[in-house]
């Protein structure tokens, strides 16, 4: 299972790219932020995705740069941030779910049948030789 989800996920960034799309990555915490109405403070964000604390800290300027994301002082807390999707983000996010969205839903597809993971499995094998 391991060994599929990499490979698929390597398929998809790699379609992303060619589209001369940002990586996967962004994708998963421009979606995790409109999912939960459109901002989060980081540790929810971490909670909510697989990055860790400091990934999310380097990836999260990196969206603002971009003006992908807006970072705003946490009332509460000035020393807290609140991470905030932009209208360039969404429009980002779906622009890159219409490569991933038709490309996971092929694969996983595939999981369905009722031999799918075998025939993964063997399809993984001619292309990587014996495991």
């Amino acid at each position: 299972m391991n060994r599929a989800t990499r490979r698929i996920q390597s398929d998809i960034g790699a379609a992303l790219k060619e589209a001369g799309l940002p990586p996967l990555k962004w994708y998963d915490l421009l979606w995790s932020l409109e999912r939960h109405g459109g901002q989060l403070r980081p540790y929810e964000l971490a909670d909510d995705t697989i990055f860790e604390q400091s990934n999310l800290s380097h990836l999260s300027k990196r969206l603002a740069t971009e003006g992908l994301i807006e970072l705003i002082e946490f009332n509460a807390d000035r020393r807290g941030k609140v991470l905030k999707i932009t209208q360039k983000g969404r429009e980002l996010r779906k622009q890159m779910w219409s490569i991933y969205g038709p490309m996971l839903h092929e694969r996983m597809r595939a999981f369905g049948a009722v031999d799918g993971w075998q025939a993964f499995i063997e399809a993984e094998n001619k292309e990587s030789g014996p495991a």
